[in-house]
């Protein structure tokens, strides 16, 4: 029976030595498989049939195997003379028949089979690696909708790990809100046999506790009766791309210019800016309709509305992005200036077109504004009729106007980018004025008389106004104003001889006016003396002091360069000297006190308040004191804003009792109450341990030729 199985087998049959694992026979199926001729039978062993690779693989299986073992199977990898390899199930049993240690080998060809599911292996593998590695996590359901799979990257975007959810249904989750039954909806609808596939939306809590989005999409597999039999779900986690679309929304809502998507020249979708840019209410009235239904028939170049927007559509769909000003027509008719950018916009499997609108109204409004404003700048620089010059920074001529071409003699082309500076100014010329962008422009303005010189060489007194223009407090231009004052330089020339002329004419007036005060002095002085009668030579000398007050006066005002405030600290200091030099000896042992606190009185005020204080201070000495009696006399005057004050006190006797100014008619009471009154001021006195006499008046410039000197000095200046 051995021999039948060993000679009539279709499959390679041979016989081994178990001991030195040579071949001691083969059946003809052997020779014909493995390709070895009969020849070589003596030589081979059952290593010549394994790659050398797997030779331990032999070994393991020899020494693996018991001696008194009937069956032995096992699979491995053989190989042919010509070396093609091949996958073997090799089955031996012990074999006695004339041999002593021999086994007989049964070779089955496996290698299809192998092959077949190592293919299947690698398939599994591969599927595993994509389940595990995809993006999307998958569930496999049983047919009450229970969980039998669950991959990693399912744990990943939930944070269920695979022990929380085996053998659960979906209530193991926390979904948002409804959710849930939008999940138990699309489980009703495959449950139901109406369909085997579903794809939906919904938001789920992670396991840690945030908000996710999930995509899901499922399919199911039935039985030949309908039944389900399992369902396979993948999820994918569009969190990310949720909230980026939320950004898009709210960015598309809240721009500033208007969006719309165009299906062909069809409106289908809008944002609200568009609504506003149109005029309507809603983007209903908007979503449907084509451009050319808010535009007039023709566009301002004259071209059709409806040709011109088809052109620009269509270049924007091939791929030519498209940017043009547009005139659009709201409800009411009225038009509205927009600039339209159109771009080519791939939706899934549709193309669009993206429009995006800018309201240029208000850019128009501003052009416009600009345009009348540059109109108006042109005429008034060209048309000024004074002379100007607009330079850069670097001080070079830019424009120039009429006005300015008559006075030097240039034309503009003559001057266009030159340094005004070394046309216009003379070689000789030290005058001092900013350059473009020297830091005198800092300011805002610069004025200054200055000299320049015409083409011709002819001199000319300037007034120049340069006028610097700066933006991002960079200087970027300059303006020069020149405005021919020559004649006006000769006017004041005249102006300021004449009034030298009247300025020396005036000292001389009151160098006069004081000679001849002091002659009349003196002519009294003179006649006092002769006079026998006591009270005769007391009223010449009165009538001298008066004099010589006057006197005083003069002179400081022809020894002044000021002859409208003069200083009374100096004058009051020459009248008390001449006081004591007129009064008897007897009153030298008074003293004096002046405190004048800087008051400064022009010439219409400085003459009366001179005699006032002079009767005031002589009547002080010769009245406030008996014979050699010692005593102080003050003398103080005091001013602020309004009034002006001359006080003159003394420590003697005080006044006679009911003493009054209207009741002693003396002359220099009289004097004093008159000149009071000449300076529009009020006379107050007390006697309290002496005597003080007050005369406030208002302190102000009053018109006269004093007055008029200083104007004239003013102009010189």
């Amino acid at each position: 029976m051995d021999r039948s199985l060993f000679d009539l087998n279709p499959n390679p049959v041979l016989i081994y030595d178990k001991d030195s694992l040579k071949i001691l026979e083969a059946n003809g199926a052997f020779w014909e498989r493995y390709g070895f001729p009969k020849d070589e039978l003596n030589s081979l062993t059952l290593y010549d049939l394994r790659p050398k690779d797997v030779y331990g693989e032999l070994d393991t299986a020899i020494e693996s195997r018991k001696d008194n073992e009937s069956n032995h199977t096992q699979v491995a990898r053989h190989h042919t003379r010509d070396g093609d390899l091949m996958h073997v199930m090799v089955s031996s049993h012990p074999y006695k028949n004339g041999y002593k240690n021999a086994r007989m080998a049964f070779i089955h060809d496996v290698t299809e089979r192998v092959e077949a599911e190592e293919k299947a292996t690698q398939a599994f593998d591969e599927l595993n690696h994509h389940v595990n590695h995809s993006p999307l996590a998958m569930i496999k359901w049983d047919a009450d909708f229970r969980i039998i799979e669950w991959s990693e990257r399912a744990k990943e975007i939930t944070g269920y790990p695979r022990s929380l959810v085996l053998g659960h249904s979906p209530e193991v989750f926390d979904f948002y809100e409804d959710d849930m039954e939008v999940v138990e909806r699309n489980m009703d609808y495959l449950m139901s046999g109406k369909g085997d596939k579903t794809h939906f939306e919904v938001k789920m809590y992670h396991h840690d506790g945030h908000l996710v989005d999930l995509s899901i999409h499922t399919s199911v597999m039935r039985n030949e009766s309908g039944d389900l039999i399992s369902v396979l779900t993948f999820i994918e986690d569009v969190t990310n791309e949720k909230q980026a679309e939320i950004r898009y929304q709210r960015l598309f809502e809240n721009a500033n210019d208007g969006i719309f998507i165009m299906d062909g020249d069809e409106f289908i979708e809008c944002n609200s800016q568009v609504v506003n840019i149109f005029g309507l209410d809603t983007k209903e009235q908007i979503l449907g309709k084509s451009p050319v239904d808010f535009s007039p028939e023709l566009q301002p170049d004259g071209q059709k509305s409806v040709t011109k927007a088809r052109r620009k559509i269509k270049k924007a769909l091939e791929g030519t992005p498209q940017v043009f000003e547009w005139q659009h027509q709201t409800l009411d008719g009225k038009p509205v200036d927009v600039e339209v950018s159109l771009n080519r916009l791939q939706l899934v499997e549709d193309v669009c077109v993206q429009a995006i609108v800018r309201d240029l109204t208000e850019q128009k409004k501003a052009q416009e504004k600009l345009r009348k404003s540059e109109e108006l700048f042109r005429k008034l620089f060209l048309k000024a009729p004074g002379a100007m010059v607009m330079i850069d920074t670097k001080n070079r001529v830019q424009k120039v106007n009429k006005s300015f071409e008559e006075l030097f003699g240039y034309t503009e082309q003559e001057l266009l980018n030159k340094d005004i500076d070394e046309i216009i100014v003379g070689k000789e010329d030290d005058q001092i004025v900013p350059r473009m962008p020297d830091k005198g422009f800092e300011k805002d303005k610069f004025y200054t008389d200055i000299i320049r010189y015409s083409k011709q060489g002819e001199k000319l007194n300037l007034l120049l106004g340069a006028i610097p223009v700066y933006l991002d407090d960079n200087p970027i231009a300059g303006f020069g104003i020149y405005v021919d004052i020559t004649e006006q330089k000769k006017y004041q020339e005249q102006l300021q001889q004449s009034v030298k002329e009247k300025q020396v004419l005036l000292e001389e007036i009151h160098h006069r006016v004081k000679n001849n005060l002091a002659i009349i002095s003196g002519m009294l002085q003179l006649q006092s003396f002769e006079a026998e009668n006591e009270e005769i030579r007391n009223a010449l000398n009165d009538g001298q002091l008066r004099i010589q007050s006057i006197g005083i006066v003069h002179e400081l005002l022809y020894q002044s360069e000021n002859f409208i405030d003069i200083s009374f600290e100096e004058y009051i200091s020459k009248l008390i000297d001449t006081i004591k030099n007129t009064l008897p000896f007897n009153h030298q042992h008074i003293d004096v006190e002046v405190d004048t606190g800087d008051v400064l009185l022009d010439i219409n005020q400085a003459i009366p308040s001179a005699i006032l204080i002079n009767e005031l201070v002589t009547n002080a000495y010769k009245h406030a004191f008996d014979d050699n009696q010692p005593g102080t006399i003050e003398i103080l005057l005091a001013k602020s804003d309004k009034e002006i004050s001359i006080i003159v006190r003394d420590n003697g006797k005080g006044l006679p009792d009911g003493f009054t100014v209207a009741d002693h008619a003396s002359i220099g009471m009289n004097l004093i109450e008159t000149l009071t009154n000449q300076l529009e001021g009020e006379l107050y006195y007390t006697s309290d341990g002496g005597t003080e006499f007050k005369v406030v008046f208002e302190n102000k410039k009053q018109t006269g030729s004093g007055s008029l000197l200083l104007a004239e000095k003013n102009k010189k200046s």
